[in-house]
């Protein structure tokens, strides 16, 4: 360590302070190259695991090993040679390799002269507070995951409204995306909070600092919502709730309570709610204020004492303190005074309940004077009780709703005949059966809570329920039914409401297709008058359902249409289904749509008309789109005529040699695609500078072909000239010849156009089109024209072409043919006894191929085989050829051979190929034995087999030293004889008919 102090003398007490420090300290040399570690202190040995004797003398850069690429290192540098301080983080490697962050803070040090001498650094392991930053930061993803999680909404705001955070159960809520949220203010995305009491909680909550919750209904998103806001220092937390269903639930309950207050006010039986605490009324129904003579507000806030209604005090302390024990009274006879003094009895039942918090009793009280009364007279009357009983059973049964007791054991005791109507059960069948037994299973549980609730003391009028068919269909009854005090037995009226309720879900599902509808759906009176507007109406005029309910529909109409729209109106209100029908409707901003109109009358259950209805679809995109179509189309169809025509000129110009009709088909298509009247080509003769009509069209009572005129002169003439095309849309100031001026007016053109036809860069003529009318062009115009013009060019081009390569041909063929003529006449000269031989079978030859119907192409052919067909023959010495006596069977072995001499010298030669049948088969016999290939019948080619024929014929009609020429009836007469051996049968009758011809 003595060592690591020398820097800096007289320091000791400053050293046991570093050495002694907890953290990383080192002092690097300012003023050496490179800054090297002069002193290091235990605290930092440790941090880096290497020891003072390895870090001394180096910089501490060398800890980061190769992973020096850091804007830390970026920094410290800068820092360092402005001799300026510095806090930075580093990624540093200990001794073992492991990486730490470590925290660097450098200072420099100055002399007393103001010199810079040393940088101190302080040296921290910050990779635990790295770490700590890390599950920070992971603890606010997994918070805003635990948000994101949440099926209620929450929403971060600052101090300006503005929102920060949204969850997705929020932005659902609220039908819009997340990202629609942040940055933007609260009340920009939803003024109506403004006005609303959720919006008020918001800013009394950010008032007050202290949470604040309200439940609001938004008409723009058709919900309840709950809000409650939290203030804070940085702003606002909101949290929102969908409570829809439970506002629902309220108001559903708020109905149900309607419904008791009716069946309370409305029961047959007196009914009183009392407090327990000081025994005063506070509800009383009117059976009650019947039965005492009392208004209801002198009982209201009065006990029974203080009315009198107890006739006997004891009994009225008896009854409170049954009250008092919370115990029910059942059926319990009493004696009471009305108001005018009369007494009169009734059976008291009591069942304890809690009204706004207070323990209350619920009294019913049934009238039984009369029927105390009417006790003594009851045995008397019994038998016509009884008859009374059947007859009101008979009365039961022929009612068209479903009339029912039920016993405390939830089974039937009594069952009207509708039953069997309704069910198809026979009521015999259902009474004593359990009640479950005959409801659907899904709402068993239901029907027992409600029949809990009406032994409770609660009558119902509108219970629904599904009951089971014997046949299984599915029945729905709504019940009105009450429980008698003291009675224990349910008394109800069931209805049919199967048919209602599809009605209900009809017109709900029907309500629900309209409210969808991209449509406009509107519901009329028969006046004309709008009571329903659907959301696509109101997309499609702009006016919300408020602003036209009530208003005449006329007023979407234009007001030279509204007469008719009037009148539809009056043929639907009579009962008629308009056809739909087109017509121009008015939105709220003036623009005028076309739309597609459907009338149609609305009609009751009884076949009424009670309204009409009137769908209205917006066809404006639609007919634009067909228009662009049709269009679109239109330009298709016209180039799709051009690319036909282009093709059908393509292939007249390869098919075709005549020029002329390609020419002419150039001008159809002129006509065709150009809608010109008048179309003619001149062609130009170069060495007389004349351009001659050689086709023309449209003409009515003018021939031009064949009609010349001089370069130069005419319209045509300056257009081959000059080069260019002419265009004269007005051809009544154009100056022409006299000639030409009488051909326009006789056939009334008035526009003109000329382009030159030129080919590989020479005027080789004109292409005039003609319009009886002056026309605009256009751009495709021109350039169309200017395409068939070019293909005009190129068929002139290929005619030319082709005329040239015809001549060339027809020069090489006679070239071809004198060669072989030649050498036929050196085969006779070497052989003077068949001299005029190769010349009189060629000719005798092609004439019988004629006759056996051989093509011309297959004529020429025949003609060079039947001239080489002795070819062959150069290949025999002249010792054997010229023999004058017989062969020997070596030579003839060897003159034998000369056909396929003639094959080898022959074929070589690609255009003798077709020629080679006769050179190589006319000495092949019929019967197979000749020769060289010894071929039979029509294997035998039929131009060989033919020639075989005349070949004789001649040799035979022909003078030789050995003897004399044959006769041609001798000779036809050996032809004959051979017939079927030496010669094919066919072809010998063919030869002497021709032979035979005058």
């Amino acid at each position: 360590m003595e060592s690591q102090h020398a820097f800096h003398p007289g320091s000791r007490l400053l050293s046991y302070a570093l050495d002694a420090c907890v953290i990383g300290v080192i002092i690097t040399d300012a003023q050496q190259a490179d800054y090297p570690m002069v002193y290091v202190n235990p605290a930092f040995e440790r941090l880096t695991g290497y020891p003072a004797a390895e870090l001394i003398g180096r910089n501490p850069r060398f800890l980061q090993g190769k992973d020096r690429d850091q804007e830390a290192s970026r920094e410290i540098r800068t820092a360092l040679a402005a001799g300026q301080g510095l806090t930075t983080v580093l990624r540093n490697y200990r001794k073992d390799g492991t990486r730490f962050l470590n925290e660097l803070t450098i200072s420099p040090l100055y002399d007393a002269a103001g010199n810079l001498t040393h940088h101190l650094g302080f040296q921290t392991d910050a990779t635990l507070l790295e770490k700590a930053r890390q599950a920070e930061a992971l603890a606010r993803e997994q918070m805003t995951a635990t948000l994101g999680r949440m099926t209620d909404g929450f929403l971060s705001l600052d101090p300006n409204w503005n929102v920060t955070y949204v969850n997705p159960a929020a932005a659902r809520i609220s039908n819009r995306r997340p990202e629609d949220f942040v940055g933007q203010n609260l009340f920009t995305l939803f003024p109506e909070y403004s006005g609303l009491g959720i919006g008020q909680a918001i800013q009394q909550a950010a008032a007050s600092g202290i949470p604040q919750s309200a439940v609001s209904y938004l008409p723009a998103l058709e919900r309840w919502i709950e809000l409650t806001g939290y203030p804070g220092d940085d702003g606002m937390s909101l949290f929102t709730r969908d409570v829809t269903e439970s506002q629902q639930a309220q108001r559903e309950r708020q109905a149900s309570e309607e419904r008791f207050s009716r069946v309370f006010q409305t029961s047959p039986v007196a009914i009183f709610i009392t407090r327990q605490r000081d025994r005063r009324f506070i509800e009383v129904n009117d059976e009650f204020l019947r039965q005492s003579g009392y208004a209801r507000d002198e009982i209201l806030g009065r006990s029974s004492q203080d009315l009198g209604f107890w006739n006997d005090r004891a009994e009225r302390q008896t009854f409170w303190n049954m009250v008092d024990d919370n115990l029910q009274i059942h059926s319990r006879e009493v004696a009471f005074r009305n108001r005018a003094g009369d007494e009169s009895c009734g059976v008291l039942s009591t069942i304890p309940t809690e009204v706004a918090g207070e323990t209350c009793v619920i009294g019913f009280v049934r009238d039984i004077t009369q029927e105390k009364q009417a006790r003594q007279q009851l045995e008397a009357s019994e038998q016509r009780a009884q008859h009374n009983a059947v007859a009101l059973q008979h009365t039961l049964d022929l009612s068209l709703d479903l009339i029912t007791s039920i016993g405390s054991d939830n089974c039937f005791a009594a069952v009207s005949a509708a039953s069997h109507r309704m069910l198809g059960y026979a009521p015999e069948k259902m009474i004593g059966q359990p009640i479950m037994d005959f409801i659907h299973p899904a709402d068993r549980d239901m029907t027992a809570a409600e029949a809990q609730r009406i032994r409770s003391g609660h009558a119902t009028t509108t219970f629904q329920n599904r009951l089971l068919h014997q046949d299984g269909r599915v029945i729905w009854l709504e019940w009105s039914a009450v429980v008698l005090p003291g009675d224990g037995i349910i008394y109800s009226v069931g209805r049919d409401i199967t048919q209602r309720r599809a009605a209900e879900e009809d017109q709900a599902f029907l309500a629900a297709l309209v409210q969808a509808s991209r449509n406009a759906i509107i519901g009329l009176s028969l006046e004309g008058t709008i009571r329903s507007w659907n959301p696509g109406a109101e997309k499609l005029y702009g006016y919300a359902a408020e602003e036209v309910i009530g208003q005449p529909v006329t007023f979407l109409v234009p007001a030279e249409l509204q007469a008719q729209e009037v009148e539809m109106l009056e043929r639907a209100s009579q009962g008629e289904r308009v056809p739909p029908f087109e017509g121009w409707r008015v939105t709220r901003s003036g623009q005028q749509v076309l739309v597609l109109v459907t009338i149609a009358p609305v009609l009751d259950a009884a076949g009424q008309v009670i309204g009409v209805s009137k769908i209205t679809h917006d066809i404006t995109s639609l007919r634009s789109a067909e228009r662009e179509i049709q269009t679109l189309n239109e330009d298709l169809q016209r180039q799709l005529r051009h690319v036909t025509g282009l093709r059908e000129i393509d292939q007249s110009i390869a098919a075709s040699a005549d020029l002329s009709v390609t020419l002419g088909l150039v001008l159809d298509h002129i006509r065709n695609q150009l809608g010109t009247d008048v179309a003619t080509i001149l062609l130009l003769d170069s060495q007389r500078e004349t351009l001659e009509y050689a086709v023309t069209r449209g003409f009515h009572a003018t021939r031009l072909e064949g009609s010349e005129m001089r370069l130069g002169v005419g319209l045509a003439g300056q257009v081959a000239l000059t080069r260019q095309p002419l265009a004269l849309p007005d051809l009544s100031s154009a100056a022409v010849l006299p000639a030409w001026r009488d051909i326009l007016q006789r056939e009334k053109l008035a526009a003109y156009y000329g382009v030159p036809l030129v080919v590989k860069g020479q005027v080789v003529g004109v292409v005039e089109v003609l319009h009886h009318q002056a026309w605009p062009q256009s751009l495709d115009w021109t350039t169309t024209l200017e395409t068939l013009v070019s293909q005009a060019a190129i068929a002139i081009d290929n005619a030319w072409l082709v005329n040239e390569l015809e001549r060339s041909n027809l020069e090489l063929r006679s070239a071809y043919d004198e060669t072989i003529e030649g050498w036929a006449r050196a085969m006779d000269l070497r052989d003077r006894e068949t001299e005029g031989h190769s010349r009189r079978v060629t000719e005798m030859t092609v004439e019988l191929c004629q006759a056996l119907g051989f093509t011309p192409e297959q004529l020429i052919d025949v003609r060079r085989g039947a001239l080489l067909h002795d070819m062959g023959k150069m290949g025999i010495p002249d010792a054997v050829l010229l023999k004058p006596g017989a062969l020997t069977d070596e030579e003839w072995t060897l003159m034998k051979k000369h056909p396929t001499y003639a094959e080898d010298l022959l074929s070589p030669i690609e255009f003798l190929r077709p020629a080679l049948d006769i050179p190589r088969y006319h000495h092949e016999k019929w019967d197979g034995s000749g020769y060289p290939v010894g071929l039979a019948a029509d294997a035998i080619p039929l131009a060989a087999r033919a020639f075989a024929v005349v070949d004789v014929y001649d040799a035979l009609t022909s003078d030789r030293p050995y003897r004399q020429a044959w006769t041609r009836e001798q000779t036809m007469t050996h032809l004959q004889a051979s017939s079927g051996t030496h010669f094919d049968p066919e072809v010998v009758d063919v030869f002497i008919q021709m032979m035979r011809k005058p």
